[in-house]
């Protein structure tokens, strides 16, 4: 036995043993209170262990956990009756409540870390129930009463190996429970806080058990006073307490509830970054990403060498058209994958735009950049494998490297676009690198494109017209339009080049308009200036046959000018019908309603066939100059000229040489029977004023004209 007084029996023949009791109400809300601080600190474990708000979430877990420890306590005293008058040292009191905060601040401490191993558990237990022992022990020495307070060792020390078995159960729960969510996690929880709380319930009865008091014989006992002011007081601080208690796992909900939404918040921004940063359809990095992270790359960490590829893949639009854009998708992906197949883990790819994919190969020495680019036209060409069937293709590549060409992202870009326009323009399927040149004539390209826009709307642009004439050579039946273009500033520019910048820019049915607008007007004034007789042949681009409302323009042009359908014809070269030919001819079939004749233009240089002769509205032919040039020195071409117009006399065509420079071509043209006669021989383009005094002066009729 312990020969402390505060271990000692008291002596039965000098002293009273009180019998004391318990509020039952008071006891139930004092277990509450225990399980809902167990409560708030298995919530808590997982809020301490965040770095970013660990020191706060301690502190809130410790003056809920110590607060609702401490509310269990003084409500399980205030719950505590006795046949004499009690009362509480308030600074004692609160000192206990300090205690309680302190220890719960140390378990909050522990729950923080990541990792703790059992010893350490042990030894943090031990501490942590010795503290709430401490605090349970000096409450009770805030006890003011004429009764003196003996406890029974084995009891004391079982109340402190139960506080330290229910501090090492926290821990052990806080650990486990540490990152689980969900309603079976929030179960086990509550079922888990339920036991803690009689655990720790548990420690203060059996401190409780282990106290008599006891008052000296001669000391009045009095029946014991009505617990209704204990048990109002007792009910508020457990009131009070659970509020708290309350406040700190709403907090905690609320954190977490947080911490979800900005969970949800950090997903949606990583799918906005994808959505933003990649293309949905081949996974590949985008064209503003990929410009991003090709500065970024420039910026940060240049390498040694490098190459930026753009690829271009040759007439993906036809396959659209024809196949649909699923199988055109479908095509872009497995496109992605062999470019991806061909280049290094670290170099970039994108999906530029479109049917445009965009490449930079780090590291790439500057005579592997073909052989890189040729790599990746290979695996192009090979077979793709579609649902529909299989399915050949290929790319154009241009090519600028690092630090050779340009140091800076845009200007690579810049400059492997001009690569890559040249070789479109080059007949594609092929690659070809970035030079001073290729960057001088895109300049100029450009230049003569804005210069010709701002001609077309200005009408600086010029039409003439070349005579043809009836085979014997006498009488002049029709006029070719030519338009014609001289710069301010560079003289004559080759109609074949300013077309050409039209048709790649866009801008071709415009000019074909244009022209035709300005023929018919000038054809009217020659039939008000005494040429009744000549029609007009007025040239159309594939591009604009394809226009749906080109009869439309055509007919408004005519109806203007105050002109007969009749007297125009449409002349359309071989290549333009086989664009689509379908399309071709349903257009035809209704300019040929209007009243209109139909010619084919360089009849024999493209693709000549019998078939599309029988199937198109034609009303003639023209014979290609390239085989009037040769006759008569070559035979071959003398027997291609009389089989096309054996052939087209045969399908009730007019044939129409052009090209005629000389007499012995003009005689073999009339031996052959030729209907229409076209060139130099009688007279080069000319403009409109040169044309009227020309026609008025009679010169065609001596078959020659220098030129």
């Amino acid at each position: 036995m312990l020969s402390l007084p505060f271990f000692s029996p008291p002596g039965a023949d000098q002293m009273v043993l009180l019998n004391c009791s318990h509020d039952p109400l008071l006891v139930l809300f004092s277990y509450l209170i225990a399980s809902a601080a167990g409560f708030t600190a298995l919530n808590m474990a997982e809020r301490v262990s965040r770095e970013n708000s660990r020191e706060l979430w301690r502190w809130v877990g410790a003056l809920a956990l110590g607060g609702g420890i401490w509310a269990m306590h003084f409500v399980a005293m205030l719950a505590f009756s006795a046949p004499l008058a009690l009362s509480y040292d308030t600074g004692i009191t609160l000192f206990s409540l300090l205690i309680a905060i302190a220890v719960s601040y140390v378990v909050m401490r522990v729950i923080g870390h990541d990792r703790l191993r059992l010893w350490q558990t042990v030894v943090a237990a031990i501490v942590a129930g010795c503290g709430i022992a401490t605090m349970h022990y000096t409450g009770m020495a805030a006890i003011r009463s004429a009764a003196t307070q003996h406890y029974d060792p084995s009891l004391f020390v079982l109340s402190i190996l139960i506080a330290i078995a229910a501090s090492l159960a926290a821990l052990l729960l806080a650990g486990y429970f540490r990152g689980q969510h969900g309603n079976r996690a929030n179960w086990l929880r509550l079922l888990a806080s339920l036991i803690m709380g009689g655990a720790i319930a548990s420690m203060h009865f059996t401190g409780m058990a282990a106290l008599t008091l006891a008052v000296p014989l001669n000391h009045p006992l009095q029946i014991a006073a009505s617990q209704d002011g204990h048990q109002l007081l007792g009910t508020t601080i457990a009131l009070i307490a659970l509020l708290i208690i309350l406040i700190g796992v709403l907090a905690g909900w609320a954190d977490q509830r947080l911490r979800q939404e900005r969970g949800q918040l950090r997903h949606l921004t990583e799918q906005l970054d994808t959505l933003t940063h990649y293309d949905g359809l081949t996974g590949l990095l985008n064209g503003q990403a990929f410009s991003q992270m090709l500065n970024t790359t420039l910026a940060t960490s240049p390498p040694h060498g490098a190459t930026l590829l753009f690829i271009d893949l040759d007439n993906f639009k036809r396959i659209n058209d024809s196949l649909g854009h699923g199988r055109g998708d479908e095509l872009l992906q497995q496109v992605g994958q062999r470019i991806r197949s061909v280049l290094g883990r670290e170099d970039l790819l994108a999906r530029f735009s479109g049917d445009e994919f965009c490449a930079f190969a780090l590291n790439v020495p500057l005579q592997n950049s073909g052989q890189l680019a040729e790599l990746i036209l290979t695996q192009i060409r090979q077979p793709f494998s579609l649902e529909s069937g299989q399915l050949s293709l290929t790319a154009s590549i241009g090519m600028s490297r690092y630090p050779q060409d340009a140091t800076n992202a845009s200007q690579l870009l810049k400059q492997a676009g001009i690569a890559l326009g040249h070789c479109k323009r080059q007949g594609r399927n092929q690659n070809l690198g970035f030079s001073t040149q290729l960057e001088q004539d895109a300049q100029q390209e450009l230049n003569l494109e804005q210069s010709l826009r701002l001609a077309l709307h200005s009408d600086r642009l010029e039409v003439h017209y070349q005579p043809i004439l009836a085979g014997n050579g006498e009488q002049v039946v029709a006029l070719e339009a030519l338009v014609r273009w001289q710069h301010t500033e560079l003289g004559s520019i080759s109609p074949e080049r300013f077309v050409k910048i039209a048709e790649q820019h866009g801008f071709i049915h415009e000019l074909d308009i244009w022209v035709l607008k300005r023929a018919c007007s000038d054809l009217k004034w020659l039939q008000n200036n005494g040429h009744r007789h000549l029609h007009l042949g007025v040239n159309c681009s594939a591009l604009s046959l394809l226009q749906p409302h080109l009869v439309k323009a055509i007919q408004i042009e005519l109806q203007r000018a105050d002109l007969p359908l009749s007297s125009l014809t449409l002349e359309v070269t071989e290549n333009a019908l086989m664009h689509d030919l379908g399309a071709a001819q349903a257009q035809l079939d209704k300019v040929r309603a209007m009243g209109m004749t139909i010619s084919i233009d360089d009849f024999g240089t493209g693709y000549s066939s019998l078939q599309y002769l029988r199937r198109l509205p034609v009303d003639s032919l023209k014979i290609d100059r390239s085989f009037i040039r040769e006759i008569p020195g070559s035979s071959s071409n003398m027997a291609i000229t009389s089989a096309i117009i054996a052939m087209a006399h045969k399908l009730n065509l007019r044939v129409v040489a052009e090209g005629v420079e000389n007499i012995e071509q003009m005689r073999f043209l009339q031996e052959q029977q030729c209907d229409l006669l076209q060139g130099y021989l009688f007279s080069k383009p000319l403009p409109l004023n040169q044309l009227h005094t020309w026609l008025g002066s009679g010169h065609y009729r001596q078959r020659y004209v220098s030129v």
